[in-house]
C-alpha cells in the first residue's frame, strides 16, 4: 500500500519513440511538406483521414525536413493509460528539454497523483519558460481512447505555450477540442482530401527508379489512370493495385468498386500473397496476429533462422512492411493490410499458437508487459493471471501500476474471482491509481472467499487477507462523502486483524485508523495509534514517502487543537519530528515538487501552526499556504479542510483578512466532498466570524489572458452547490480535469478561490 515515487519508469519501447524510418517506396510530396510548414503559425496541425492514406510517412518525411527538434511518439492500445501516456511523451521531449521534462518524469512515478494535477502543469510551465522552439508529434492517436487521456490532452493544448506544436494523426477525428481550436484559428488540418495522391504522383509512387516491384508496365498510362480513378488516389490502394497489376500477364485483374471496401483489400491481398515467394508469404500469413515483428521473434514463433533477412527484403520491397526503428531491430505489417492477412489466416488455433509462442519468448527476454498482454490475446486469462501475480512487485517497481491494473481488468472475471490474491492486488492497484469505483467490488468478492473458507494468500506484508481487506476498505474503498463510521469501522478491524508489528501491514492499519479519527475531528484518539505506528519496528522497513506521510500525521495530531492555546509538551515533540524529517522532507520536495503532496503536506501545515504559536508570522504565512497549495493535489477532502482553516488562521494573525477568508471559501469547497463533519464547520464559523466581513475586492485590471470556452464552462458551473466530482459529471469531465481547468481560471482571474472567482466572472459578464 505505498503511494510514492517508484523507481524508473519501466522499460518503454524505443521504437515508439524514434522517427520512423521513411520506406524505400516514398514518393516526396512538397505540396504537403509545405502544408506542414505553413502550420507553424498554429500551435495544434491535425492530419486525419483512413487508413492507408500515408498519414505516418508524410510525417515521417516531414520530421526529416523540418528545422524545429522533433520528439515523436507512435501510441498503441497499451498507451491507453494516462500515466503511461504522458510517460513516454515526457520521455520524448527529453531531447528538447532535458531541464523540463526531469521532474515531470519524476512526478509521474508517483502513481497516487494524477498526471493532470502536477506533471502536465510542470510541462506547460516548463516550457512557457523556455524560447526555442519543439514540436511534439504524437502518430496513431486513435489508439487512444480512455477519457481520461483525451481530456488531459484537450488540456494540455488548450493551454499550449508558444514554444512547443503539437502534430496529431489520426484515422478519425480524436475528442480532444479540435471544434474549439478550429474556431479560435489555432489549428491546421489535413485531411482525406489533401492526402489523395495525385496523377504526378501516383506516376512516381509505382515507377521507382531504378525499377521495382512497385513498377506498372512502361507506357502503360491507361493501367495508371485507371487504377487511379478506382482507388481515388488512396495510397494504399494503388499500391496494392500496383503490385497486382506487375502480374498482369499471369490475368489477375484489379477489382472494382469504391476503394477501403474490405472485399476489394481482401482480394488484393490475396493477389499480392500469391505473387510472394513461400518463404514471405508464411512470414506475413502466420505472423499476422502479432501488432510488431523482429527477426528473433519470428524465428522463435515460426521456427525458423532466416527472418532477420526476409523482414528487411519486405520492407526494401514495399510490401506493407516498415521498419519502427533506424536499426531495423523491430518492424509492423501496415495495420490495413495486417487486418486482411488475419482474415486471410482464418485459423484462430493457429492465431493462439502464434501468440503463446511469442509470449514465451517476450517473457524469456524479461519483457514482462509485453508477455501477459500476448498471453492474454491467446485467450490465456488462467495463464496470463499468473504471471501478473508473479511481476507484481515489478510493476511497483518501476512505476507501472496503472498499467498492472488494466491488464488485470483485462482478465477473465471467473479467473479473477478465484483468487483471493488477485482481487487484493487488483484493488490495491486500482485504489493507488484513483480508480476507486472499482474497490468496492474487489474487496466484496474477497471478504466472500474468506469468509467460505477458500484457500489463498492475501497482500505481503500483510499477517492475513482480513486485514489487508479492512485496510484497504478503511483507506479506498469507502466513498468520501460515505458516513465517517464506515471508514472507521474497518480500519479498527485492519487493526485487531494486524497483530504483527514487524510487518508494514501493522503500521497500514494503525494509520488508517488515524487518519479516519482525523477525518471526524478525534485527533486526540488518533494520537496514540500514530504514536504506536512510528515505533513500530516495521516504520523502518517503509519507503522515505511513506514514513513522511506517517510523520506529518503524527505531527499534525501533536499541534491540534489548531489554535494558539498550547500543549508545550506536545509542541516540543512536533518540533522534534520536524527535525528529524527535515532533510528527507526536503530532498522530496526538491525531487518531486507537487507530486510529494501526501507526504509533505501536514509537515508544512504543522511548521506553520508552531511557526504562528511563536509569533513567526512571516515563516508560518510561508509553510501554511504551501501547505494549502498541496492538499489542492491530493488529500483527503476533511484533511484538506482542516489544513486550509489553519492557513486561514495563519492569514488572520498576520492582519490579512482578505486571504483569510480566500483559505475559508476553499475549505468550505473541500467540505463539499466530505461527509458532514460539524467540528470543522464549526471552526470555519469561528475564523469567519473573527475575519469580519468579506475584505473590500481588490481593484483589478482587465483580464490579460482571455478564458477557454471549456474553462468558461467550468465557471458557470461553480456558481451552484456542485462539488468538483459533480461538475465533472455535469460536463462529462473527470474530476482532475475539472480541477486543472479550476487552477488555470483561478490563475486568469487573479482571484484565490470559488467565492471570488464566481464573483470576478459576474463583474467580468462571464457568468
Amino acid at each position: 500500500m505505498v503511494s510514492g515515487p517508484m523507481r524508473g519508469t519501466g522499460p518503454l519501447l524505443a521504437g515508439k519513440l524514434t522517427v520512423p524510418p521513411v520506406p524505400p517506396t516514398h514518393v516526396p510530396r512538397p505540396r504537403l511538406l509545405h502544408r506542414l510548414d505553413a502550420g507553424a503559425g498554429t500551435p495544434v496541425t491535425a492530419v486525419v483521414a483512413g487508413a492507408g492514406w500515408g498519414k505516418s510517412t508524410l510525417l515521417a518525411a516531414w520530421a526529416r525536413h523540418t528545422g524545429a527538434p522533433i520528439a515523436w511518439v507512435t501510441l498503441g492500445s497499451s498507451e491507453d493509460d494516462p500515466t503511461r501516456f504522458w510517460t513516454y511523451v515526457a520521455t520524448a521531449l527529453t531531447s528538447a528539454a532535458p531541464d523540463v521534462t526531469g521532474r515531470v518524469l519524476r512526478a509521474l512515478a508517483v502513481p497516487s497523483v494524477d498526471p493532470l494535477d502536477v506533471a502536465v502543469p510542470e510541462l506547460l510551465n516548463g516550457f512557457a519558460a523556455r524560447d526555442e522552439p519543439a514540436v511534439l508529434v504524437l502518430d496513431d492517436l486513435h489508439e487512444v481512447t480512455d477519457a481520461r487521456v483525451t481530456e488531459g490532452l484537450e488540456f494540455f493544448l488548450d493551454h499550449l505555450p508558444a514554444s512547443l506544436r503539437v502534430v496529431v494523426a489520426s484515422r478519425t477525428e480524436p475528442p480532444i477540442g479540435l471544434a474549439r481550436l478550429r474556431a479560435r484559428s489555432r489549428l491546421t488540418e489535413l485531411v482525406t482530401g489533401d492526402l489523395r495522391f495525385t496523377a504526378q504522383e501516383a506516376r512516381a509512387l509505382l515507377t521507382p527508379a531504378p525499377r521495382g516491384p512497385l513498377d506498372l508496365p512502361e507506357h502503360d498510362p491507361a493501367a495508371l489512370a485507371g487504377l487511379l480513378a478506382r482507388t481515388e488516389g488512396w495510397a494504399a490502394g494503388l499500391v496494392l493495385g500496383a503490385l497486382t497489376l506487375r502480374d498482369r500477364a499471369q490475368g489477375r485483374e484489379v477489382p472494382h468498386g469504391p476503394p477501403g471496401l474490405r472485399h476489394a483489400v481482401d482480394y488484393l491481398v490475396a493477389e499480392v500473397l500469391a505473387g510472394l515467394a513461400p518463404d514471405r508469404r508464411e512470414l506475413l500469413l502466420h505472423t499476422a496476429p502479432l501488432d510488431r515483428l523482429s527477426g528473433p521473434l519470428c524465428d522463435a514463433v515460426l521456427d525458423r533462422d532466416d527472418t532477420g533477412v526476409v523482414l528487411p527484403g519486405l520492407e526494401r520491397d514495399g510490401v506493407f512492411v516498415t521498419a519502427l526503428d533506424g536499426d531495423r531491430r523491430w518492424y509492423r505489417v501496415h495495420p490495413l493490410f495486417r487486418a486482411a492477412l488475419r482474415r486471410e489466416l482464418d485459423d484462430p488455433v493457429r492465431g493462439a499458437e502464434v501468440q503463446q509462442r511469442a509470449a514465451a519468448w517476450f517473457w524469456e527476454q524479461g519483457m514482462v508487459e509485453e508477455a501477459i498482454r500476448a498471453r492474454l490475446d491467446a485467450g490465456d486469462s488462467a495463464g496470463a493471471a499468473d504471471w501478473l501475480l508473479q511481476s507484481r512487485a515489478m510493476f511497483l517497481a518501476t512505476a507501472r501500476v496503472g498499467v498492472f491494473a488494466d491488464l488485470g481488468n483485462r482478465l477473465d472475471p471467473a479467473e479473477v474471482a478465484g483468487s483471493t490474491e488477485l482481487l487484493l492486488s487488483l484493488a490495491w492497484a486500482a485504489g493507488v491509481t484513483g480508480r476507486l469505483d472499482r474497490v468496492p467490488e474487489l474487496l466484496d468478492r474477497a471478504a466472500e472467499r474468506v469468509r467460505e473458507g477458500c484457500d489463498g494468500a492475501g497482500l505481503p506484508d500483510f499477517a492475513s487477507p482480513v486485514g489487508a481487506i479492512a485496510a484497504l476498505r478503511a483507506v479506498y474503498g469507502t466513498a468520501s462523502v460515505a458516513s465517517p463510521e464506515v471508514a472507521l469501522d474497518a480500519a479498527h478491524e485492519a487493526v485487531a486483524a494486524e497483530g504483527d508489528p514487524r510487518l508494514p501491514g501493522w503500521v497500514v492499519a494503525r494509520v488508517a485508523l488515524a487518519g479516519a479519527l482525523l477525518a471526524v475531528g478525534r485527533w486526540a484518539e488518533a494520537l496514540p495509534q500514530l504514536d504506536a505506528a512510528w515505533q513500530a519496528p516495521a516504520v523502518s522497513a517503509l519507503p522515505a514517502f511513506s514514513r513522511l506521510e506517517v510523520a506529518g500525521l503524527l505531527t499534525w495530531c501533536l499541534v491540534q487543537p489548531g489554535d494558539d492555546d498550547a500543549d508545550p509538551e506536545r509542541d516540543a515533540r512536533a518540533e522534534r519530528m520536524l527535525r528529524w524529517t527535515h532533510s528527507d522532507a526536503a530532498a522530496l520536495e526538491t525531487q518531486l515538487g507537487d507530486a510529494a503532496a501526501s507526504a509533505l503536506a501536514l509537515l508544512h501545515a504543522s511548521a506553520g501552526v508552531l511557526d504562528r504559536r511563536a509569533g513567526r508570522l512571516g515563516p508560518a504565512r510561508a509553510r501554511s499556504e504551501r501547505a494549502a497549495e498541496l492538499v489542492g493535489v491530493q488529500a483527503h477532502p476533511a484533511v484538506a479542510a482542516l489544513v486550509l482553516v489553519s492557513a486561514a488562521e495563519t492569514a488572520l494573525a498576520s492582519g490579512d483578512p482578505t486571504a483569510a477568508l480566500r483559505f475559508l471559501d476553499r475549505a468550505r469547497e473541500a467540505r463539499l466532498s466530505a461527509p458532514p463533519l460539524p467540528a470543522i464547520d464549526r471552526q470555519v464559523a469561528a475564523v469567519e466570524s473573527r475575519a469580519g466581513q468579506r475584505a473590500a475586492a481588490r481593484a483589478r485590471p482587465a483580464l490579460l489572458e482571455a478564458l477557454t470556452d471549456r474553462e468558461i464552462s467550468v465557471l458557470r458551473a461553480l456558481r451552484g452547490p456542485l462539488s468538483q466530482r459533480e461538475i465533472g459529471t455535469a460536463l462529462h469531465l473527470s474530476v482532475n480535469t475539472v480541477k486543472g481547468y479550476t487552477k488555470s481560471l483561478y490563475r486568469k482571474l487573479d482571484v484565490g478561490s470559488r467565492g471570488e472567482a464566481v464573483e470576478r466572472g459576474r463583474a467580468l459578464g462571464l457568468c
